[in-house]
């Protein structure tokens, strides 16, 4: 197995730690803790460390059961099926001796979802405040619904444990808890009655890749490579962050690019009163050719932003996002915030953000200020959308797109020469490394008996739609081998967002990646998200709906509810004179959501040249035209990064998930 760095230190620690517990007390696996949820209607693994040969007894409702440690000091016991129960009742696990006892309280039994992917499903309860949903905060006390948040511990090489925080849900914790999964949680209590663990395990911005064991990508060649490269390029960090400062320092000073002095700051640029005569105007992100940097150089950017009176008293996270290759220093109304950018692990690479006290956040006019030194003349200044989802979350409406600009210095040209001795930024950490979070965040989990997977991921590997067809469902399969069955996985599609262009395809694409992946593996579905996204926000606010349709998928096809839980699917196509008749599944009551014509219907024909068509509902099918196309060969519903305004539902009211009739490449 290969190891960096990183997981040798992790590995020695634990093999401490394991030597100490040799000579200490029974140990108990972390995801056994108080507040906990116990899986009904299955035998239940208990397990943790002893000395080798140690007899170990675990009680619970009654059951009584013996196990003895092996040679190395594991041990395991299963407790035998049990019933739903609210009951708080304790677990005891006793060693050879009275003091070895370990006493869990307030456990619960009833069913426990494996809560898992990036930040959409990292997205707190507490995220929601000045929202519309900040209501369900003050309400939320629902003390049957537990989360067991597991600790962010990336790993490559695979551990043994972990820790796990179990809360009852209150609204005292209910800020900590994945909004998506509790409202997932709270529509599955309310028709079931039983007690509902949710074990979350996630990580903003991370591929599947990192959620997948070695072992598994080994068995894929593109996904070994990436892997190997990503293994290697974490083992050299430490010794390019040691080295990168002097190197960069110097590359600077042959090129002619050193920061001597922050002239814009010595001239006032950064005060509320400046004068704002030879600034230029232009786009908030457009790139800094445009304006007139072409060779890179020295840059301010001033807006104005008209905040309302909710940010009185308020914290402010002012985030820019991924700044590429750029040091950054930030002002606001005047104060300087701080300077990012020149030290490791970032560097000139990495996500920046500034926090504001609440005493320069003013209602009304706010200026920001942002200087920037950028070594070349291929770069924009930062995210906008991150910026922008600051703004949002303080009450602004929106963002405009305009700003001023003025340039302090500009570079000299660079040779191609000079370009290419520039040293390379270190870039990588654990977290983000392949199965660095299986290492950590899932193998410790195995064998936790569970109901089953909630899985809200595939932003970060949006662009790689065709690698993904093979990544998530080897990654779902490596799951359930080692958890021994094939237990219900469901997905959380993307929903809809412009993705930097909102008639491009790139989000189309990962969710019928995602679609591709429950029709392949048994036991496996879909969650239809495609209206409830945000154009201008990759973290829509409407996790109560997320939630809502992951239940009501949950309640159908794991619990055997008779209920409506999907719009119309795409079935089969047949072409009929110069029209595309098309067959759904979940076809009864075919309409419109708005009564309005269907919308985001597209169609071609063998010049694969797409063109807006004509939706009508016949029976339970439709038929798709349009004169410009006589001899149609392929029709598209919604399979567009944002499809403002798809409207195709069935007699259940939710959303026709987005397809394609076409295979045409990628």
């Amino acid at each position: 197995m290969r190891k960096s760095p990183f997981d040798v230190f992790v590995i020695l620690v634990v093999l401490l730690a394991t030597v100490v517990s040799l000579q200490a007390k029974v140990k108990l696996s972390g995801v056994f803790a108080d507040h906990m949820v116990l899986q009904r209607g299955v035998k239940i693994p208990v397990l943790g460390r002893a000395n080798p040969s140690e007899e170990i007894t675990v009680e619970f409702a009654g059951q009584k059961m013996m196990g003895k440690a092996d040679a190395e000091g594991k041990w395991m016991v299963k407790l035998d099926a049990l019933a739903a129960s609210a009951e708080p009742r304790e677990l005891r696990i006793i060693g050879k001796s009275p003091d070895e006892t370990k006493v869990i309280s307030d456990v619960v039994v009833g069913d426990v979802w494996l809560c898992s992917g990036q930040s959409n499903m990292e997205f707190a309860m507490s995220q929601l405040k000045g929202t519309k949903f900040e209501g369900d905060l003050a309400t939320a006390n629902f003390p049957l619904i537990r989360q067991g948040a597991v600790a962010r511990h990336p790993s490559v090489e695979p551990q043994e444990d972990t820790i796990v925080k179990w809360e009852n849900c209150t609204p005292d914790t209910v800020g900590h808890f994945t909004a998506a999964a509790l409202y997932f949680a709270r529509e599955v209590q309310k028709e079931l009655g039983v007690p509902i663990g949710l074990v979350f395990s996630a990580w903003g911005g991370t591929s599947a890749e990192s959620w997948t064991s070695l072992p598994a990508l080994d068995t894929v060649l593109e996904l070994k490579v990436r892997a190997d490269e990503q293994l290697a390029k974490l083992a050299r960090l430490p010794e390019q962050t040691q080295e990168f400062p002097a190197a960069i320092t110097a590359w600077e000073k042959t090129n002619d690019r050193v920061d001597a002095e922050n002239l814009g700051e010595k001239n006032g640029w950064q005060k509320v009163d400046a004068d704002m005569s030879g600034w230029q105007k232009s786009r908030i992100n457009a790139k800094w050719r445009d304006s007139g940097l072409t060779n890179g150089g020295i840059a301010w950017i001033r807006k104005e932003v008209d905040l309302p009176a909710t940010v009185v008293g308020k914290n402010f996270r002012f985030n820019l996002g991924l700044v590429d290759e750029q040091y950054v220093t930030a002002y606001w109304n005047g104060e300087k915030l701080g300077e990012s950018g020149r030290n490791a692990p970032e560097f000139y690479y990495g996500y920046v953000n500034f926090n504001l006290p609440p005493k320069l956040l003013h209602q009304g006019k706010n200026i920001f200020a942002l200087r920037f030194v950028v070594n070349t003349n291929d770069k924009s200044p930062f995210n906008r959308h991150a910026l922008e989802l600051g703004f949002l979350n303080l009450g602004l409406k929106e963002l405009s797109d305009d700003c001023l600009v003025k340039v302090e210095r500009e570079f000299t040209p660079l040779t191609k020469a000079a370009v290419a001795a520039r040293p390379v930024t270190p870039k990588g950490d654990v977290a983000h490394t392949s199965s660095a979070l299986f290492g950590g965040m899932i193998q410790p989990l195995v064998p936790f008996a569970i109901k089953g997977a909630l899985w809200y991921q595939g932003e970060q590997d949006a662009g790689r739609a065709l690698v993904y067809r093979t990544l998530l469902p080897l990654m779902i399969n490596d799951w359930r081998t080692r958890w021994g069955w094939d237990f219900p996985f469901i997905i959380q599609q993307l929903p809809n967002w412009d993705a930097g262009d909102a008639l491009g395809t790139q989000w189309a694409k990962l969710r019928e990646a995602q679609a591709f992946t429950a029709n392949s593996l048994t036991n496996c579905f879909v969650a239809v998200g495609i209206d409830i996204g945000e154009a201008n926000d990759v973290h829509p606010k409407n996790k109560r709906e997320i939630g809502r349709r992951l239940a009501l998928v949950a309640l159908a096809n794991v619990y055997g509810r008779h209920i409506d839980f999907s719009g119309p699917v795409y079935d089969s196509m047949s072409v009929e004179g110069s029209a595309i008749r098309l067959k759904f599944k979940f076809a009864d009551g075919l309409k419109s959501l708005d009564g309005g014509p269907l919308k985001t219907f597209v169609i071609a024909g063998a010049d694969r040249k797409f063109v807006p068509a004509e939706a009508k509902i016949d029976g339970v099918t439709l038929m798709i035209s349009n004169p410009q196309v006589a001899a149609p060969v392929a029709v598209r519903y919604a399979f567009i990064n944002n499809p403002e305004g798809c409207n195709f539902s069935n007699a259940s009211g939710l959303p026709a998930m987005p397809f394609r009739t076409d295979d045409w490449p990628f």
